[in-house]
């Protein structure tokens, strides 16, 4: 995967590497593999279709903003292509959980204004919607998570020992294993993130 020239490595920490997938409209990736498991955020719309080497196009799928897809590769690895069939470009995160076995089970994080939409052996997903009547969270992840803020202006406190930082719409950042993170609402319009933790 990270020979590939549409994927650019961001992050390479503990069990983790992160990737951002940028494929411009009515472009092709070369034929590529992936051998970890992978959580997928989508960062815009985009409608694309994918072939695994040697056989046909599957028919084209759409992903909206916020998009989620958990896919199993580790010990089931395989070639394959992505054609941008739309008229925007595909932009996506690509968390990658370097692990070839022996995920872990953390607890199930709760706090305000979190809800978890996905899990599965690598990865939990966490949804955040933070809003003025529940402008601000704060919690801890037990494993290394990825935090991308989909919409909404956010100011983020911790992680990783950090001072107080701004994060725009398509803006990520790295939160460290057992470092507790608040996140506080800026502006009246609501912010929506996601948050990937890798087991």
């Amino acid at each position: 995967m990270a020979a590939e020239p549409h994927h650019k490595q961001l992050l390479y920490a503990a069990h983790m590497r992160l990737f951002e997938i940028l494929v411009p409209p009515r472009t092709t990736t070369l034929d590529h593999s992936h051998d970890r498991d992978v959580a997928v955020v989508a960062l815009g719309e985009t409608t694309f279709r994918t072939r695994v080497t040697g056989k046909e196009w599957e028919m084209p799928r759409s992903y909206v903003p916020g998009g989620i897809n958990l896919v199993t590769y580790t010990g089931a690895a395989g070639a394959h292509a992505l054609d941008n069939v739309g008229k925007t470009a595909y932009r996506v995160l690509a968390v990658e959980n370097v692990r070839a076995g022996g995920w872990t089970l953390p607890r199930v994080i709760e706090a305000p204004a979190t809800g978890l939409l996905q899990q599965s052996r690598a990865f939990a997903v966490y949804e955040v919607r933070l809003t003025t009547s529940v402008p601000q969270t704060a919690h801890v992840h037990q494993q290394p998570t990825v935090v991308v803020l989909l919409s909404g202006g956010v100011e983020v406190q911790g992680g990783g020992g950090e001072s107080e930082f701004r994060i725009a719409p398509g803006r990520w950042f790295h939160s460290a294993p057992d470092q507790p993170h608040a996140l506080s609402l800026i502006g009246a319009s609501d912010a929506r993130l996601i948050e990937v933790e890798v087991r």
